[in-house]
């Protein structure tokens, strides 16, 4: 088989690595262990090009895109299809974060979708963030595949944009293989004392601070039971929007003795920190798949998870599921696990069965037959 040129658009990555960041940088890494045939051109810009490093020679990694945002997105119609694509010959240009060039000559577009949240919950979304809906659309419009991280994608992508399933394919992501790995004693202890934790029992959040993680309601059921169980709620995530609320709210619960807001928490820290915990609490109330929960099951740590979504694909038997909008029926299953050892138990020997049915390999494998279809470009 002749050798693809592959650009990939490794460019819509901020400093802080969220979940679209973190499926960028691991599918190229997993790309790379499995494909040496094929030539990748990866695009990408000063936010990024530091987080893809040590890549094989058939990877060349370009640092060529603005990091003003909207000149990003001018740039991702104009000088990558025109210019780029055309000096490097590119047969396929892989979007993994939502976007490709609408205009395509000479080459075929594989774009990745996480989830089309901004659709249903439309008002928990700033305005100037709610504008990417259409470019987004127009992406699954144009593009010649579609990869959707879960069956709860694609079902929205029939729903909200149109019927193209003849060009979607469900492939799951995977955690990194680091959070399978035993975490020494000695490194939670690291850990619970850098983020002041300390010796106490605790429910571990992961995730940025915005409406759509349902930070608020997950306080106030932490609240309504804190007196029954000796647990510490921490709070690990940076600011997203609106932030100002969930720490209002907290200090309006007085929950100033029973939570820690950790911030930003770097790469390095989450297996400890996931591997300390007796419970992940994951209430979003939309996930596209929720790689929080599968790192935390790779932990070995049972999660609290939201009923809706992608979550109960991700999740399976290694936790229990609620109603995120159900405060009630958040705290109760809070308090079912916590409080009964046995069902804990039964939801930790399941998290290894649960995970090993997420692996990069067979991600990157899957993803691969796509780029290299021989489909011949619309255009």
């Amino acid at each position: 088989m002749d050798s693809v040129n592959i650009g990939v658009d490794a460019t819509g990555m901020g400093w802080q690595k969220g979940g679209g960041a973190f499926y960028v940088i691991n599918i190229i890494k997993a790309l790379s262990q499995t494909d040496r045939d094929n030539q990748y051109y990866v695009f990408c810009s000063d936010k990024s090009y530091s987080s893809l490093g040590g890549l094989p020679g058939n990877f060349l990694v370009l640092k060529a895109a603005p990091t003003n945002v909207a000149l990003r997105l001018l740039w991702e119609q104009t000088v990558l299809p025109f210019y780029l694509c055309r000096k490097y010959r590119i047969s396929v240009m892989f979007g993994p974060n939502y976007i490709v060039p609408f205009f395509k000559p000479g080459f075929r577009t594989v774009v990745t979708i996480f989830d089309l949240s901004f659709y249903p919950l439309a008002a928990l979304y700033p305005v100037r963030r709610r504008l990417f809906q259409w470019i987004i659309r127009w992406s699954i419009l144009r593009a010649d595949n579609i990869i959707a991280i879960s069956e709860c994608t694609k079902r929205d992508i029939l729903k909200y944009v149109g019927d193209y399933s003849e060009k979607i394919t469900v492939i799951y992501l995977a955690a990194e293989e680091r959070f399978r790995e035993a975490v020494p004693k000695e490194e939670t202890d690291v850990i619970r004392k850098r983020y002041k934790i300390g010796g106490n029992p605790y429910l571990l959040y992961v995730g940025f601070l915005e409406p759509r993680k349902n930070v608020e309601r997950l306080l106030r059921a932490f609240a309504s039971v804190k007196d029954k169980i000796p647990h510490l709620l921490v709070i690990a995530g940076g600011k997203g929007w609106w932030y100002d609320d969930t720490y209002a709210l907290a200090e309006s619960l007085n929950l100033k003795n029973r939570i820690i807001f950790t911030g930003y928490v770097p790469d390095e820290d989450l297996p400890a920190l996931y591997t300390g915990a007796d419970l992940l609490a994951f209430l979003s109330l939309y996930e596209g798949f929720g790689i929080a929960a599968l790192e935390a099951i790779c932990c070995g740590t049972p999660v609290l998870a939201s009923n809706n979504s992608a979550l109960p694909e991700v999740v399976g038997e290694a936790g229990m599921l609620a109603d995120p909008y159900d405060i009630n029926d958040i705290s109760e299953k809070m308090l079912l696990l916590l409080n009964d050892a046995e069902r804990m138990k039964i939801c930790r020997s399941r998290c290894a069965t649960v995970s090993n049915n997420f692996n990069w390999y067979e991600t990157a494998q899957r993803t691969l037959k796509i780029l290299v279809a021989h489909r011949h470009p619309k255009e």
